[in-house]
């Protein structure tokens, strides 16, 4: 029993581990890169920051093709923690993990075609400044979109994330409250975008944001320190 536990504790620090490789490059791109460059009221300045500060954008688009991929074996990793717990949420919280990550590389072409439109290739010479401007932001918006998309099964996998903590008996409950509160709030932010653009408020982002300040973070915590209590968990 006590080798049980000692494999499930290194199984939940590597999967603390792999998730915080996978947040930190989103973070790096959607809290620092993506303010600092994009203006999306204003695609004559997006596209001067962009040129400016290339070297920077196009290691946002390599932290958002790395963080899929480290995410990958997270879903693996907890897949083999909780699969002892339920093995049905489990395989439904690693498919959740797969479509996100599947999304999020896929994604990534629209900053690439971004790039591509401002890259003053010969083909390109056809079309004018303003217009190339125009299509890059186009770009920049169904990257925007994507994002949306991907909270969506973020949602997914969160919630059942947090469904599976709280149906263990070693890791605390509250954890999982907190990941399932933050994962109701990104639904409702990606479809108030779509079904209401020209009412969306900026506070519902916010309130987003706030939402998951706690749950995600805390849970790495816990991962990365205790890993799990020494109860072992109930087969069901």
């Amino acid at each position: 029993m006590e080798e049980k536990v000692d494999s499930l504790k290194r199984t939940a620090r590597l999967a603390g581990l792999l998730w915080l490789l996978s947040v930190v490059p989103t973070g790096f791109s959607l809290m620092y890169v993506r303010p600092r460059l994009i203006v999306f009221g204003d695609a004559a300045a997006t596209a001067n920051n962009i040129l400016a500060n290339e070297s920077l954008f196009r290691m946002a688009i390599a932290s958002n093709l790395f963080s899929p991929i480290i995410l990958l074996f997270f879903g693996l990793t907890v897949f083999r923690l909780f699969k002892g717990v339920n093995k049905t949420l489990a395989t439904f919280l690693l498919i959740s993990i797969l479509v996100t990550v599947a999304v999020g590389v896929v994604n990534s072409l629209n900053n690439l075609g971004a790039l591509v439109v401002l890259s003053n290739a010969d083909y390109l010479k056809a079309f004018q400044p303003e217009q190339l401007n125009a299509l890059m932001m186009i770009f920049l918006r169904l990257n925007n979109f994507g994002i949306g998309i991907i909270e969506l099964f973020s949602a997914l996998y969160l919630f059942t994330f947090g469904l599976l903590i709280i149906k263990s008996r070693y890791i605390p409950r509250i954890l999982g409250v907190l990941l399932i509160i933050g994962a109701c709030a990104f639904p409702i932010n990606t479809f108030t975008k779509i079904l209401f653009p020209q009412f969306y408020p900026a506070i519902i982002t916010q309130l987003t944001m706030l939402f998951n300040s706690l749950g995600a973070p805390l849970t790495i915590l816990w991962l990365l320190i205790k890993g799990v209590k020494e109860q072992p968990m109930s087969e069901v």
